[in-house]
């Protein structure tokens, strides 16, 4: 039996969330992007799984931090790849599975998988597919919204009790994390964990006014586990995934 969950519906919802622009800058974006500039070099090749409409992508290629040919991104909705597209020509985009990619093993030396897992019916199936298609040595980037934030639980909690999904944009499979358990998921896939890096500390709605000085500091603090979008770094192993 296929592990592929079926995705016309979850693909109509994505296209049409897609048709209005999303100019912000996410906070996971941004302070993944410290980490991601430290190991990129003009032959990186580099894929974002789930890239929605290339925020990152983009920057990446605006600041020449990464040539456009050297970028391959996924994602399941046809309207989220056609605009990415327009602004990256060169770039290697297309509508994929996320659970069957169309890519040699050992391909990627750096991998986006941001704000997606908790998005995934099943989420090991992807993982060891991701871990087949990057390179020995090459990092994973995963971020996802994290429940050891509080009070986001409630919140979401809440959100779904009264039908309100608008408050935190429930999605068609939305899924509650936390970094342990993510954690744990990934290295059950093959991966390394190297570290992790906060994002959005503050509580609903007011932590879109956290300042950068705040997170920076929280950071240093090594506080990242209760930060909502933390960025968990990880690593293939050059031996390998475990037998």
């Amino acid at each position: 039996m296929s592990a592929t969950p079926p995705q016309a519906k979850e693909a109509g919802w994505y296209d049409d969330f897609y048709r209005t622009v999303q100019a912000s800058w996410a906070p996971w974006y941004r302070y993944t992007l410290p980490h991601l500039a430290s190991v990129l070099t003009p032959r990186t090749r580099l894929l974002e799984l789930g890239c929605g409409q290339g925020h990152i992508l983009r920057h990446l290629v605006e600041q020449k931090l990464l040539p456009e040919e050297n970028i391959h991104a996924i994602d399941q909705s046809t309207t989220a790849v056609e605009f990415v597209k327009e602004r990256l020509p060169r770039a290697h985009l297309s509508v994929g599975d996320i659970y069957g990619l169309e890519f040699a093993s050992d391909t990627f030396e750096a991998c986006l998988l941001m704000e997606t897992i908790e998005h995934l019916e099943e989420p090991m199936p992807a993982l060891r597919e991701i871990h087949r298609v990057i390179a020995p040595g090459g990092l994973l980037y995963l971020s996802f919204p994290n429940f050891l934030s509080l009070p986001w639980l409630p919140f979401r909690i809440l959100a779904e009790k009264l039908n309100k999904p608008h408050w935190i944009v429930l999605q068609p499979i939305d899924k509650i994390y936390t970094v342990f358990h993510v954690i744990k998921l990934a290295r059950q896939a093959g991966f390394e964990f190297l570290e992790g890096i906060g994002s959005g500390y503050g509580p609903p709605y007011i932590y879109r006014w956290e300042k950068d000085w705040m997170t920076r500091t929280l950071n240093r603090l090594r506080l990242w586990r209760f930060s909502f979008h933390p960025i968990l770094v990880f690593r293939k192993p050059a031996a390998g995934p475990p037998s």
